[in-house]
């Protein structure tokens, strides 16, 4: 606006011919013209300060040095959110009926606590598929339940060797000073037991648990880590699986969440809002 008015001023000292009127309102029209070209590289300079500080990024790595198949992952840190210069970590784990990303809200929350953050998809689901590896694929051409069960259990089997190299990968993220805990869904839960036989875990969260016999046996026979436990009080099976586990666990911490109703799994998070958010706190303090 003010440049078009220096314009219109201009034209009629042309009409004049008062020359040195004319220069002094060029050199201010020239000025004036110059000023939103400072104010946008300024602003661009602005712009260019408001770098964001989270680090949110799919990754992928070999689950075996020997094998070219790769694992694919979300690998979440809010550096703005640490309150240390060194943060313990976490793994995710998603249930056998669907993949990481249907847990995306509670690792982001797990991270927005300063922690370093990997939800993982486990071999054959998600991203984590490649040819022979697929369970879409499986059941696609299966004839027919037992065809389907028996080549899911194929894939099972590298679970354990899968959830290994995830928790490898963390631990490079994470310092050695620092630990590492875990969250598993539905029947990741088993595979969080395989991995605290093999490495120390200093907390898991088992979230509508489903295991076997074996499984929690195995689980009875660590030492006592802090475990949270949720479940759903008209989910038979999941629900006398906490109740049991709790009971046997001796650790301080441990925790018995019980939600009416009968949802598994994600479900049971996406029906109780503030959920997340109470695993994340709970995460950070049996890691403090």
């Amino acid at each position: 606006m003010i440049v078009k008015i220096m314009q219109h001023k201009v034209v009629n000292i042309l009409v004049s011919g008062d020359v040195k009127c004319l220069f002094y309102w060029c050199t201010l029209l020239l000025s004036g013209m110059t000023i939103p070209v400072y104010a946008q590289s300024e602003q661009a300079v602005k712009e260019s300060a408001k770098v964001d500080p989270a680090l949110q990024y799919q990754v992928k790595f070999k689950a075996r040095v020997d094998h070219d198949f790769l694992l694919a992952a979300d690998y979440r840190f809010f550096p703005n959110k640490a309150s240390a210069k060194n943060m313990p970590g976490v793994i995710v784990l998603h249930d056998c009926r669907s993949d990481r990303k249907t847990y995306k809200s509670l690792s982001t929350s797990i991270a927005e606590q300063g922690l370093h953050t990997l939800s993982l998809d486990f071999r054959g689901y998600g991203a984590s598929v490649a040819e022979g590896y697929s369970e879409l694929a499986v059941k696609k051409h299966a004839t027919d339940i037992i065809s389907y069960q028996t080549e899911v259990a194929v894939l099972k089997s590298y679970w354990s060797e899968d959830l290994l190299a995830a928790y490898k990968f963390l631990r490079n993220k994470v310092d050695n000073s620092k630990g590492i805990s875990i969250v598993a869904s539905g029947c990741a839960g088993s595979y969080a037991v395989a991995l605290s036989e093999q490495v120390h875990l200093n907390s898991m969260v088992l979230l509508t648990p489903e295991m076997t016999y074996a499984d929690k046996e195995r689980y009875k026979n660590l030492i006592d880590i802090p475990s949270y436990f949720i479940s759903s009080a008209q989910h038979a099976m999941s629900y006398a699986t906490a109740q049991e586990l709790f009971t046997w666990n001796g650790a301080t911490h441990s925790k018995l969440q019980v939600y009416k109703g009968d949802k598994l799994n994600y479900q049971i998070i996406r029906a109780h809002k503030y959920l997340v958010n109470d695993i994340a706190l709970w995460l950070k303090f049996t890691l403090r």
